[in-house]
This record gives C-alpha cells, structure tokens and sequence, in this order.
C-alpha cells in the first residue's frame, strides 16, 4: 500500500480533512494520484468518499457508514444533554438543525449560499413564524392544512409552547435554550460558529460541503420538505 495514502488517512481520521495553506507536506501527499486511487478504494470498503474543494479535501461518510456518522448517544453527548432531555427534544434539535440549513443553503450547485449570517434572535423569530406556518388552521374548513405531517405539527406546537428565555439559557423548555444546544452541536461538529454579538455565521467546511451535500436532486428534496409540499412528510 501507498505510504502516502496511509498518512492522509490518518490525518483525515483525525480532524476530516486537509487544507493546503495549512500542511503543504501532507497537500503534496494528497496530489498523489496512486495515493488518492488508494484512498478511494478504501472509502468504497468503509463508506467514505474523498471531496475537493478548493484547497481542501475532505473526507465524507456516506449513508451507508457505521463507522464515523454518530447516533442519539453522540448527539447528547455533543449537547451537554442531561437526563431532561427527551427523544423528542433530539427530534425537535435536528428540525431547527435542518431549517438553519435552508436558512442559509438553498440555492444550487455552487450557488447554494444565500446568506452569510443571522442572529440568535432572528433565527428564533423565523423558525417561529415557520412553526406558526405548520400549525395555522385552514380558515375554510378550520382543519389544519394537510402541507405537513403530524409529526411537523407536534415539534412545531412543542417549539411554539416554549418562552423565549434568556439569550444565554441552555434550557430545553426555552427557545433560547433550544438555538443555544444546537449551536453547541454545530460548534462540535465545526459547521457553524457564534461569536459575542450573538451573530452565527458557516464555517469554511460547511459552505465547502454544502454545495456537495446540496446536489440539485436534495436542494429540491429539502426545500419541499422544509416548504411542506405534501410528499415531504415522506422524507
């Protein structure tokens, strides 16, 4: 085996990727077109592919990985969660986790980006105008609209009974506490960051993978899923 590809996979192992401002040694390493062959089978063996972008690769677990993609344990573990934190306080943190996304990737291909930054306090108001969105009431019939699943529905009614809290709170039964576990997830994870003046912001990996995760097949999906297009409810 190639030592070259042996070194590059310990190196992506240990932060997932390399940058080639920061390491040109290993950069070297990663131009090396037997080493990168050799890395690719691997990744076809242990779920993983090998992502360029710009002056970084990046290695990305694939959906089919039961090494490196984490589960609910990982997920409380990233949030400090104690024991009051329930399965559907996870669900609820994954739903506004995805509609940050939308919130900042949803155009295409290399377009994805369509803002730069929102505060705590925007994003609270926007999520919660989106909440109000799933559970208003159809004034015709005084049913609720059938856009969204009845799963959408309870996270939307849960986020919408909680008070707003104190910006600072980690609190699950405050939406403040809600924005401040999931950024603490991005932080974890290195796709988002907050800095003093409550302003969160992609990091460089998450708008060089966005464009990656967001082909046009799952901008299309996400946008109807977050939209509430009646067959999002199936995704």
């Amino acid at each position: 085996m190639n030592t070259n590809s042996l070194i590059l996979f310990h190196e992506l192992m240990k932060i997932g990727w390399v940058d080639r401002n920061e390491n040109r040694i290993l950069w070297n390493y990663a131009e090396d077109t037997d080493a990168r062959d050799e890395l690719e089978q691997m990744g076809k063996v242990l779920g993983f592919e090998i992502l360029q972008a710009q002056d970084r690769i990046y290695m990305v677990p694939t959906q089919d990985n039961d090494l490196f993609l984490k589960n609910n344990v990982d997920f409380r573990s990233d949030i400090k969660a104690t024991n009051e934190v329930k399965s559907r306080d996870l669900y609820l943190l994954n739903y506004l986790a995805i509609y940050i996304m939308y919130l900042f990737f949803r155009g295409e291909g290399n377009d994805a980006q369509i803002r730069d930054y929102i505060t705590k306090e925007e994003l609270i108001k926007e999520f919660s105008e989106h909440c109000l969105c799933v559970t208003r009431e159809d004034i015709g019939d005084n049913n609720l609209t059938d856009d969204y699943s009845e799963n959408f529905r309870l996270l939307a009614e849960d986020w919408l009974s909680k008070k707003e809290g104190d910006p600072a709170s980690r609190k699950i039964e405050d939406r403040y506490g809600i924005v401040n576990k999931i950024l603490l997830k991005f932080k974890v994870d290195e796709l988002f960051t907050t800095d003093d003046s409550n302003i969160i912001r992609p990091t460089k990996k998450t708008k060089d993978l966005m464009p990656y995760v967001l082909r046009k097949d799952r901008v299309r999906m996400i946008n109807s899923w977050i939209e509430g297009e009646n067959h999002a409810s199936d995704k």
